[in-house]
């Protein structure tokens, strides 16, 4: 679950930088939010709520 929670959170952080970026119009913040790295912890985070997901899952199965 802790997993799970934590991929949660780092989507929301990445898509609340999204937010910022259309709502501020700033030119730092679209250039952070257009990088790789926030490219590669969006992919993390979804990577980290499909194991949740599935741990969470396989307890619920058993």
């Amino acid at each position: 679950m802790t997993i799970l929670l934590i991929g949660i959170g780092l989507l929301s952080a990445v898509l609340g930088l999204y937010y910022l970026k259309d709502r501020l119009e700033n030119r730092t913040l679209a250039r952070i939010a257009y990088s790789d790295l926030i490219m590669r912890f969006t992919v993390i985070a979804t990577a980290l709520i499909v194991v949740g997901l599935l741990l969470v899952l396989g307890k619920l199965i058993s």
